[in-house]
């Protein structure tokens, strides 16, 4: 069975890391637990832990096993885990178990490029934007990425503005973005030096949203799934707050063609759309 994560670390008390077991084997996963010393004896299970450590959790990763925190940690703990490339949490109570999600989501038929330069900012990205069942690419240098810009389809390119040369990359990315049109997300610290000047030099053109690197997690988790405003209503319910999010129009109603980030107020869940959002909700962490 396909899953976003082979590796549970709890710390809940023992009846409910025994619920989060029989939560995951009713859904069909195979689920062992062990410790750090005996997790390489089950390959083909989801390996559960009830002593975890950030030093567990990188290795780990390192063995391309992704895992997801179940329980209270403190934020100091969160921080320690987010900063060694963890992506998911989940820590509603007991009673909600049913919102921790393990069927995947569809495959999206739209692509997106990374370039950051941050490599733990990329695995979280990597991580979420496979959840969401889109095809993700990682580049970590810019003959890379224009590489991949020339020769395959890119749907949404993010960038980080304040972590690249601008001032190479942007006569290239120009270029093709006048031969093979796409839509760009850019991270740019609006209290940074010189914003005058990199705008002036042209990074609003590459990126039609700008979004400082405070809010970037927020926005763009609120701005999913990827609609329409007009289309809104089919994914929410029942007037809630304001937020900030982006919205899109398509061709054909399948290819982004335009983008723009504003104010809407969000709505409780549409029930229909439940399984994405209990997705989303275990990234919200990193906001």
């Amino acid at each position: 069975m396909d899953n976003r994560f082979g590796a549970v670390l709890t710390q809940v008390s023992e009846g409910e890391k025994d619920l989060i077991s029989a939560w995951l084997q009713v859904n069909g996963l195979v689920v062992k637990e062990c410790t750090n010393k005996t997790w390489k004896d089950f390959p083909d299970s989801v390996r559960l832990f009830s002593k975890p450590t950030p030093e567990l959790a990188k290795e780990l990763l390192d063995w391309s096993i992704e895992p997801i925190l179940c329980g209270h940690f403190s934020k100091e703990e969160k921080d320690r885990y987010k900063s060694i490339g963890v992506s998911c949490l989940w820590e509603k109570p007991y009673n909600k178990i049913h919102t921790l999600p393990t069927n995947p989501l569809p495959k999206q038929n739209l692509t997106w490029v990374v370039y950051t330069k941050n490599p733990i900012l990329d695995k979280h990205l990597l991580m979420f934007l496979k959840t969401m069942g889109y095809q993700v690419y990682i580049e970590g240098t810019a003959e890379f990425l224009l590489q991949r810009m020339q020769t395959s389809n890119c749907h949404f390119l993010i960038l980080d503005w304040d972590a690249i040369d601008a001032k190479a990359i942007l006569p290239p990315l120009q270029k093709i973005k006048r031969e093979k049109p796409f839509l760009s997300i850019g991270q740019k610290d609006f209290n940074k030096e010189h914003l005058y000047r990199d705008l002036k030099m042209g990074i609003g053109g590459i990126s039609e949203v700008l979004i400082d690197g405070n809010d970037f997690w927020r926005i763009f988790l609120n701005s999913f799934p990827l609609t329409e405003e007009s289309s809104e209503e089919k994914h929410w319910k029942e007037s809630s707050q304001s937020i900030s999010k982006l919205t899109f129009s398509f061709q054909e109603k399948r290819i982004p063609v335009t983008m723009k980030l504003g104010e809407t107020t969000k709505f409780f869940t549409n029930p229909q759309n439940q399984s994405m959002f209990d997705w989303i909700d275990l990234f919200r962490w990193l906001e």
